[in-house]
């Protein structure tokens, strides 16, 4: 089967690099700080704001329309001091690439970035191709606009029997109106077929429904042989509810045997995507490994 094949769907990663101008103590998850940074930026540019952080609006206002970007926080860090960088992604999918001069005029136009509850100000750096480290902006100077990657299928050898997830960041999936506080590999499978269905429904690109459908029956055949998930305790004050929210996730990692042949293009695609809920904050980031 070619890549091309199963899956195709365009995405331009961003990665912004911004400097400390004064110390400041940040929070323990940076996601939805900086979700509220790149829309107060974005803000200036109504057409790329609308289309990329009210999106829902199209779809009639329903909950779960998905979005055509992921933002990626940086790693914990409590404490930046003056002349510490900060370093994140902001990745656009399908149509939403098209804004990405949009995106980067705006960031450019910016300059200076207040952040956490004191506000302290950072500078922006560089933008950069995160894939390819390519400079877009860096010291004034704005390099030619850069091109969108396309994310095909990518494929493992035949025999790999092993695979171990690492969630990344927290991990939100609910079923029947609850968190689930445990997963198996089918509902990894389930939740990132799903996901690129609605991407590429939504916002271009192509995919599969039969290989969707046969991915999703044999994931049943796949036998979870070690668990070390827990429940991370996290929560947001949310400016529109006037309160704070639980935002706690999944954890931790999971290792899994089976013929991983079929199931390598959708397991790359969700460390690409994310899963689950609120990965516009950066959740459901996961790593995978086979062996």
């Amino acid at each position: 089967m070619n890549n091309s094949d199963l899956l195709s769907l365009s995405y331009m990663p961003l990665l912004i690099r911004l400097q400390c101008c004064e110390s400041v103590r940040l929070p323990r998850y940076l996601g939805s700080t900086l979700h509220g940074v790149m829309g107060w930026i974005l803000s200036t540019d109504n057409e790329a704001y609308q289309y990329i952080f009210e999106n829902r609006r199209y779809g009639g206002g329903k909950q779960d329309i998905v979005n055509p970007y992921i933002l990626e926080p940086p790693r914990y860090q409590e404490v930046y001091n003056k002349g510490d960088m900060l370093c994140f992604k902001f990745i656009l999918l399908g149509k939403a690439v098209s804004y990405t001069k949009s995106v980067v005029e705006a960031l450019v136009n910016a300059e200076q970035f207040e952040i956490g509850a004191e506000r302290k100000k950072f500078e922006l750096m560089d933008i950069m191709q995160a894939d390819r480290l390519e400079p877009i902006w860096h010291s004034s100077i704005l390099n030619k606009e850069p091109a969108a990657t396309n994310m095909l299928a990518t494929w493992e050898q035949r025999g790999i029997s092993k695979c171990s997830v690492h969630l990344l960041t927290p991990l939100r999936i609910r079923r029947g109106g609850e968190q689930l506080r445990e997963i198996d590999f089918p509902t990894i499978i389930r939740s990132i077929t799903r996901r690129v269905e609605a991407l590429t429904s939504r916002y271009g690109g192509y995919v599969d429904s039969d290989m969707i459908f046969s991915a999703c029956e044999m994931a049943s055949l796949v036998q979870t042989t070690s668990s070390g998930l827990y429940w991370s305790e996290i929560s947001r004050y949310s400016n529109r509810r006037k309160k704070k929210m639980d935002f706690g996730g999944l954890l931790g990692a999971m290792t899994f045997e089976g013929d991983m042949y079929h199931f390598a293009p959708w397991l790359y695609a969700a460390s690409c995507l994310h899963i689950g809920r609120n990965v516009t904050f950066g959740y459901g980031q996961l790593d995978v490994v086979f062996g």
